[in-house]
């Protein structure tokens, strides 16, 4: 039989502070017909219940404001509200709970989380017996002392019971949960004991296999060694032979280009008056190609030299090597307009000419492609690397270039900018990948068309003296 059909109506006053749970309370209540009223503290539902009297109250005891327990005594001691059942939600974690419970007045005691079922009965329970307690009007005051501490309980015989009982049902509760979890503990470990002799068994083979497997990458790492190390040797002797071969062309290409020259500036000495202008056009067109292929020699044998050249490595003092390179640049920076701006860069381990060689190759990229504005400006610093290596980059507001072909800028006769508008072979760059490269160190650029470019490369930092 319904309850709430027989009482009705029956009015619940739900006391909680978390929306979530008064909600799934609310929620729960009124499937079974009961008229459901949520208060968020104690403080508020004392004035609610005042205004409108309800049947039973349900309150969590760890509340703002005001506890469950404080509410409690305040319903007990307002003679308008004295024979309202109370049920405390609580984690009864704490045998105190229970005095705590009993001391208040309160009528019973749900655990959290409830059983939804525990917490029907309990309800029936307190609204079938309601009019006992409507009755019973002795109380009982008593003296309790528990772990050194004196509780004072002045209740009913009912209330007493009923919290008694409740303690008792949820101590039963826990026992079953307790032989539940036991038991699926029990469960547990015998799949896991099953498990472990599965794995036992075929731990062994395991082991085998694994061991075949080391077997073989072993056996194919020694013939991968052997296979690179012939390669290797292979693509040394190759690069002596392209190297040899080039250094070789390079010089007999040396000859005819001297005597085209030879001949050319004759022509030009003899003939220069009965030639026309565009005679005149044409051979210095051929005088100023043969300038240009002698200088591409010229770099091209550098290039073949440096990949030869034996690298002595020492501390370099990068400051210095910056001072020397701007003296070796310094016929390039007379009557032009710059405004320079140079931050100390330390001390790294190099081959102090080559390094030079690179930074006058940085610097004359820096003028030659700043040559069109009016006040050219060059920055020299580092940046921050990791932690054993040193960037140094040369900034400018020159011309720039297209991130999008940046990759070319350090390959070998690769050129982004016309010959007309700037001279230069394309090797320079290739060199100082080259040198920066066998230094163990990084190149790269950044830049933008009209808005100047950046080059960095990085080296071993200096260890400093022990």
């Amino acid at each position: 039989m319904n309850t709430a059909s027989v009482h009705s109506p029956m009015e619940i006053l739900i006391v909680e502070d978390s929306p979530t749970q008064a909600e799934r309370l609310r929620y729960f209540l009124e499937k079974r017909d009961f008229q459901v009223t949520a208060t968020r503290n104690g403080r508020e539902a004392l004035e609610t219940m005042r205004t409108r009297k309800p049947t039973l109250v349900i309150t969590d005891v760890n509340m703002p404001e005001m506890d469950g327990y404080e509410l409690c005594r305040h319903i007990r001691a307002d003679n308008q509200l004295v024979d309202v059942p109370v049920i405390l939600l609580t984690s009864l974690s704490d045998a105190e709970d229970v005095f705590k419970g009993l001391e208040c007045g309160a009528d019973n005691f749900i655990t959290i989380p409830y059983d939804e079922n525990n917490l029907m009965a309990r309800i029936h329970h307190l609204l079938a017996n309601i009019h006992l307690q409507h009755h019973e009007k002795v109380q009982i005051s008593m003296e309790v002392y528990l772990a050194g501490q004196k509780h004072i309980i002045t209740s009913t015989r009912a209330q007493i019971l009923n919290l008694l009982l409740s303690t008792y049902e949820a101590a039963v509760q826990k026992n079953r949960e307790l032989a539940l979890a036991h038991n699926d503990l029990a469960q547990l470990n015998e799949q896991l004991e099953e498990k472990v002799i599965e794995r036992t068994a075929s731990l062994e083979e395991e082991v085998a296999e694994r061991k075949r497997a080391e077997d073989k990458v072993r056996k194919l790492n020694e013939a991968l060694e052997l296979r690179v190390a012939e390669r290797t040797s292979e693509l040394t002797v190759a690069n002596r032979e392209l190297e040899a071969f080039s250094y070789s062309v390079s010089h007999d290409l040396r000859s005819p280009l001297r005597h085209i020259l030879g001949f050319s500036e004759l022509l030009n000495k003899r003939a220069a008056p009965l030639l026309d202008e565009t005679c005149a056009r044409y051979l210095k067109a051929i005088s100023e190609s043969v300038a240009r292929m002698s200088q591409l020699i010229d770099d091209l044998l550098e290039f073949s030299r440096m990949g030869r050249a034996e690298i002595r490595k020492t501390t370099v003092n990068l400051d210095q090597i910056v001072e020397e390179s701007l003296k070796d640049v310094a016929s390039e920076t007379r009557d032009r307009n710059i405004t320079w701006k140079i931050d100390p860069l330390g001390s790294v381990i190099g081959d102090p000419s080559m390094l030079r060689q690179v930074l006058v190759n940085f610097l004359t990229n820096a003028l030659k492609f700043t040559r069109t504005r009016a006040v050219a400006e060059i920055e020299i610093g580092c940046l921050p690397g990791k932690e054993n290596e040193t960037v140094v980059y040369v900034r400018d507001n020159g011309v720039g270039f297209n991130m999008e072909y940046a990759q070319k800028l350090f390959g070998v006769f690769q050129r982004l900018h016309r010959q007309e508008e700037f001279e230069g072979t394309g090797i320079g760059l290739a060199n100082v990948q080259r040198i920066i490269h066998r230094h163990g160190g990084r190149t790269w650029a950044e830049g933008a068309v009209g808005r100047g470019a950046t080059f960095h490369f990085s080296l071993p930092k200096a260890l400093p003296a022990s």
